[in-house]
């Protein structure tokens, strides 16, 4: 009798156990994606000790790089040292860096994202206001680092706790890398490669500064400039590309060209890309300085491994009247309609390409015959013999163009 119960025991165990093996998520399978394209990027290796890096601005106490384990550090010289590098972040962004700690009086990291309202609110307050909060610190108790993030929430006004202090502990005595992913409207959080918060992500104005804040305890004999928080490492970059698409359809933008902050009224809360090899293919060809793509939402109008558009009259003349309608907006602003073909279903290299292409064609094909452009000017770019990625609708003249990129 004791052995069986020693057995549903041990059986009673290695289920719990198991049980809560199987939860998987985000948070343990979830990569970090960095920006394919530099905005910013610092390699402090050739900058002499003691000297400070070019762009950043100081407001408040000083800084110099030094090195610390064979590695160069921007190291704050006074406790609330405050540096600003003023940049224009484009909607969809990463961040990554490297921070750490020494053990004593609890030395912490901050980093702020800022609008030039923020700025002018308060410059480089010690706890905003910004867009973002993130604060990296050494525990009260020296046996583990954690971090705190916040985001300013438009609609209530005010700070929003995403990663609360404490919830996350993180080895101490060691650098950490922090990286910060802005995408498709949501803002993803990692240290050391594992995802440690995601959040629904809108700041009320395009960011146009980052900052940050070198701090401690009080109270400790030692020097704030030999128990500091250091910094390194920092990297800021766009996404050249979209993010991928459903399978089986075609992705639309407007193409425009102006600067994301001058955007028409109408398209203010739409997601924006002003950086993509669609983008830099079009600029390129029409002599464009500045150029901005915006998403147009959309039902799927492929199944997998098709090429014909299906798409039920409700759902059709729902987009048909909302593309006529922003047609004339676009016109004005001599820009047009990118329709990217998606081939993502396609088995191997060469039959996902030839889907795509067959998808953009297709689907200019079927805008023409709902009126929206001139379908004699598609037998042109079919007489090319194919290999365009995409198809631009030129909103001024109702032609088409294939794109190569």
């Amino acid at each position: 009798m004791a052995r069986c119960i020693i057995c549903w025991g041990l059986l009673i165990g290695w289920m719990a156990v198991a049980a809560h093996a199987q939860i998987r998520g985000g948070a343990e399978t979830a990569a970090f994606k960095p920006g394919d394209l530099a905005l910013y990027q610092e390699d402090l290796s050739g900058t002499p000790m003691g000297a400070q890096v070019e762009g950043w601005e100081i407001v408040q106490g000083s800084y110099e790089v030094a090195e610390f384990q064979g590695k160069r550090w921007f190291r704050p010289l006074d406790r609330d040292t405050r540096i600003l590098l003023p940049l224009s972040f484009p909607q969809e962004f990463s961040i990554e860096f490297t921070t750490f700690l020494f053990p004593q009086a609890g030395p912490h990291l901050k980093m702020f994202l800022y609008t030039a309202r923020d700025l002018e609110r308060e410059r480089m307050g010690p706890d905003g206001p910004a867009q973002v909060y993130l604060i990296v610190m050494r525990g009260y108790h020296p046996d583990h680092d954690f971090v705190h993030l916040r985001v300013y929430d438009p609609s209530e006004r005010r700070y929003r706790d995403v990663v609360t202090p404490g919830s996350h502990k993180f080895s101490p005595d060691q650098p950490h890398r922090v990286a910060l992913q802005v995408r498709g409207g949501r803002l993803q959080l990692f240290i050391d490669g594992t995802r440690v918060g995601t959040t629904p992500f809108q700041p009320e104005a395009p960011l146009a500064a980052i900052g940050f804040i070198f701090d401690a305890g009080s109270g400790h004999e030692l020097p704030y400039k030999d128990r500091p928080a250091l910094l390194d490492g920092l990297r800021i970059a766009t996404y050249t590309t979209p993010e991928a698409q459903p399978i089986g359809g075609v992705r639309l933008f407007w193409a425009l060209p102006v600067k994301q902050d001058r955007l028409p009224q109408l398209f203010a809360q739409s997601q924006t890309y002003n950086g993509s090899v669609a983008l830099e293919a079009l600029k390129q060809r029409y002599g464009w300085q500045e150029a901005t793509l915006l998403v147009v939402e959309h039902p799927n109008p492929f199944a997998p491994g098709e090429v014909q558009v299906r798409m039920n009259k409700t759902q059709a003349q729902e987009l048909i009247t909302r593309l006529k309608e922003a047609l004339e907006v676009v016109r004005t602003q001599g820009g047009g309609l990118l329709i990217v073909g998606n081939g993502s279903d396609g088995r191997t290299e060469r039959e996902r390409k030839l889907l795509a292409s067959m998808r953009a064609l297709a689907f200019a094909a079927w805008l023409a015959q709902q009126g929206i452009g001139d379908p004699a000017s598609l037998m042109y770019i079919v007489a090319l013999n194919g290999g365009y990625e995409s198809i631009f609708f030129i909103a001024e003249n109702g032609g088409y163009e294939s794109i190569f990129y």
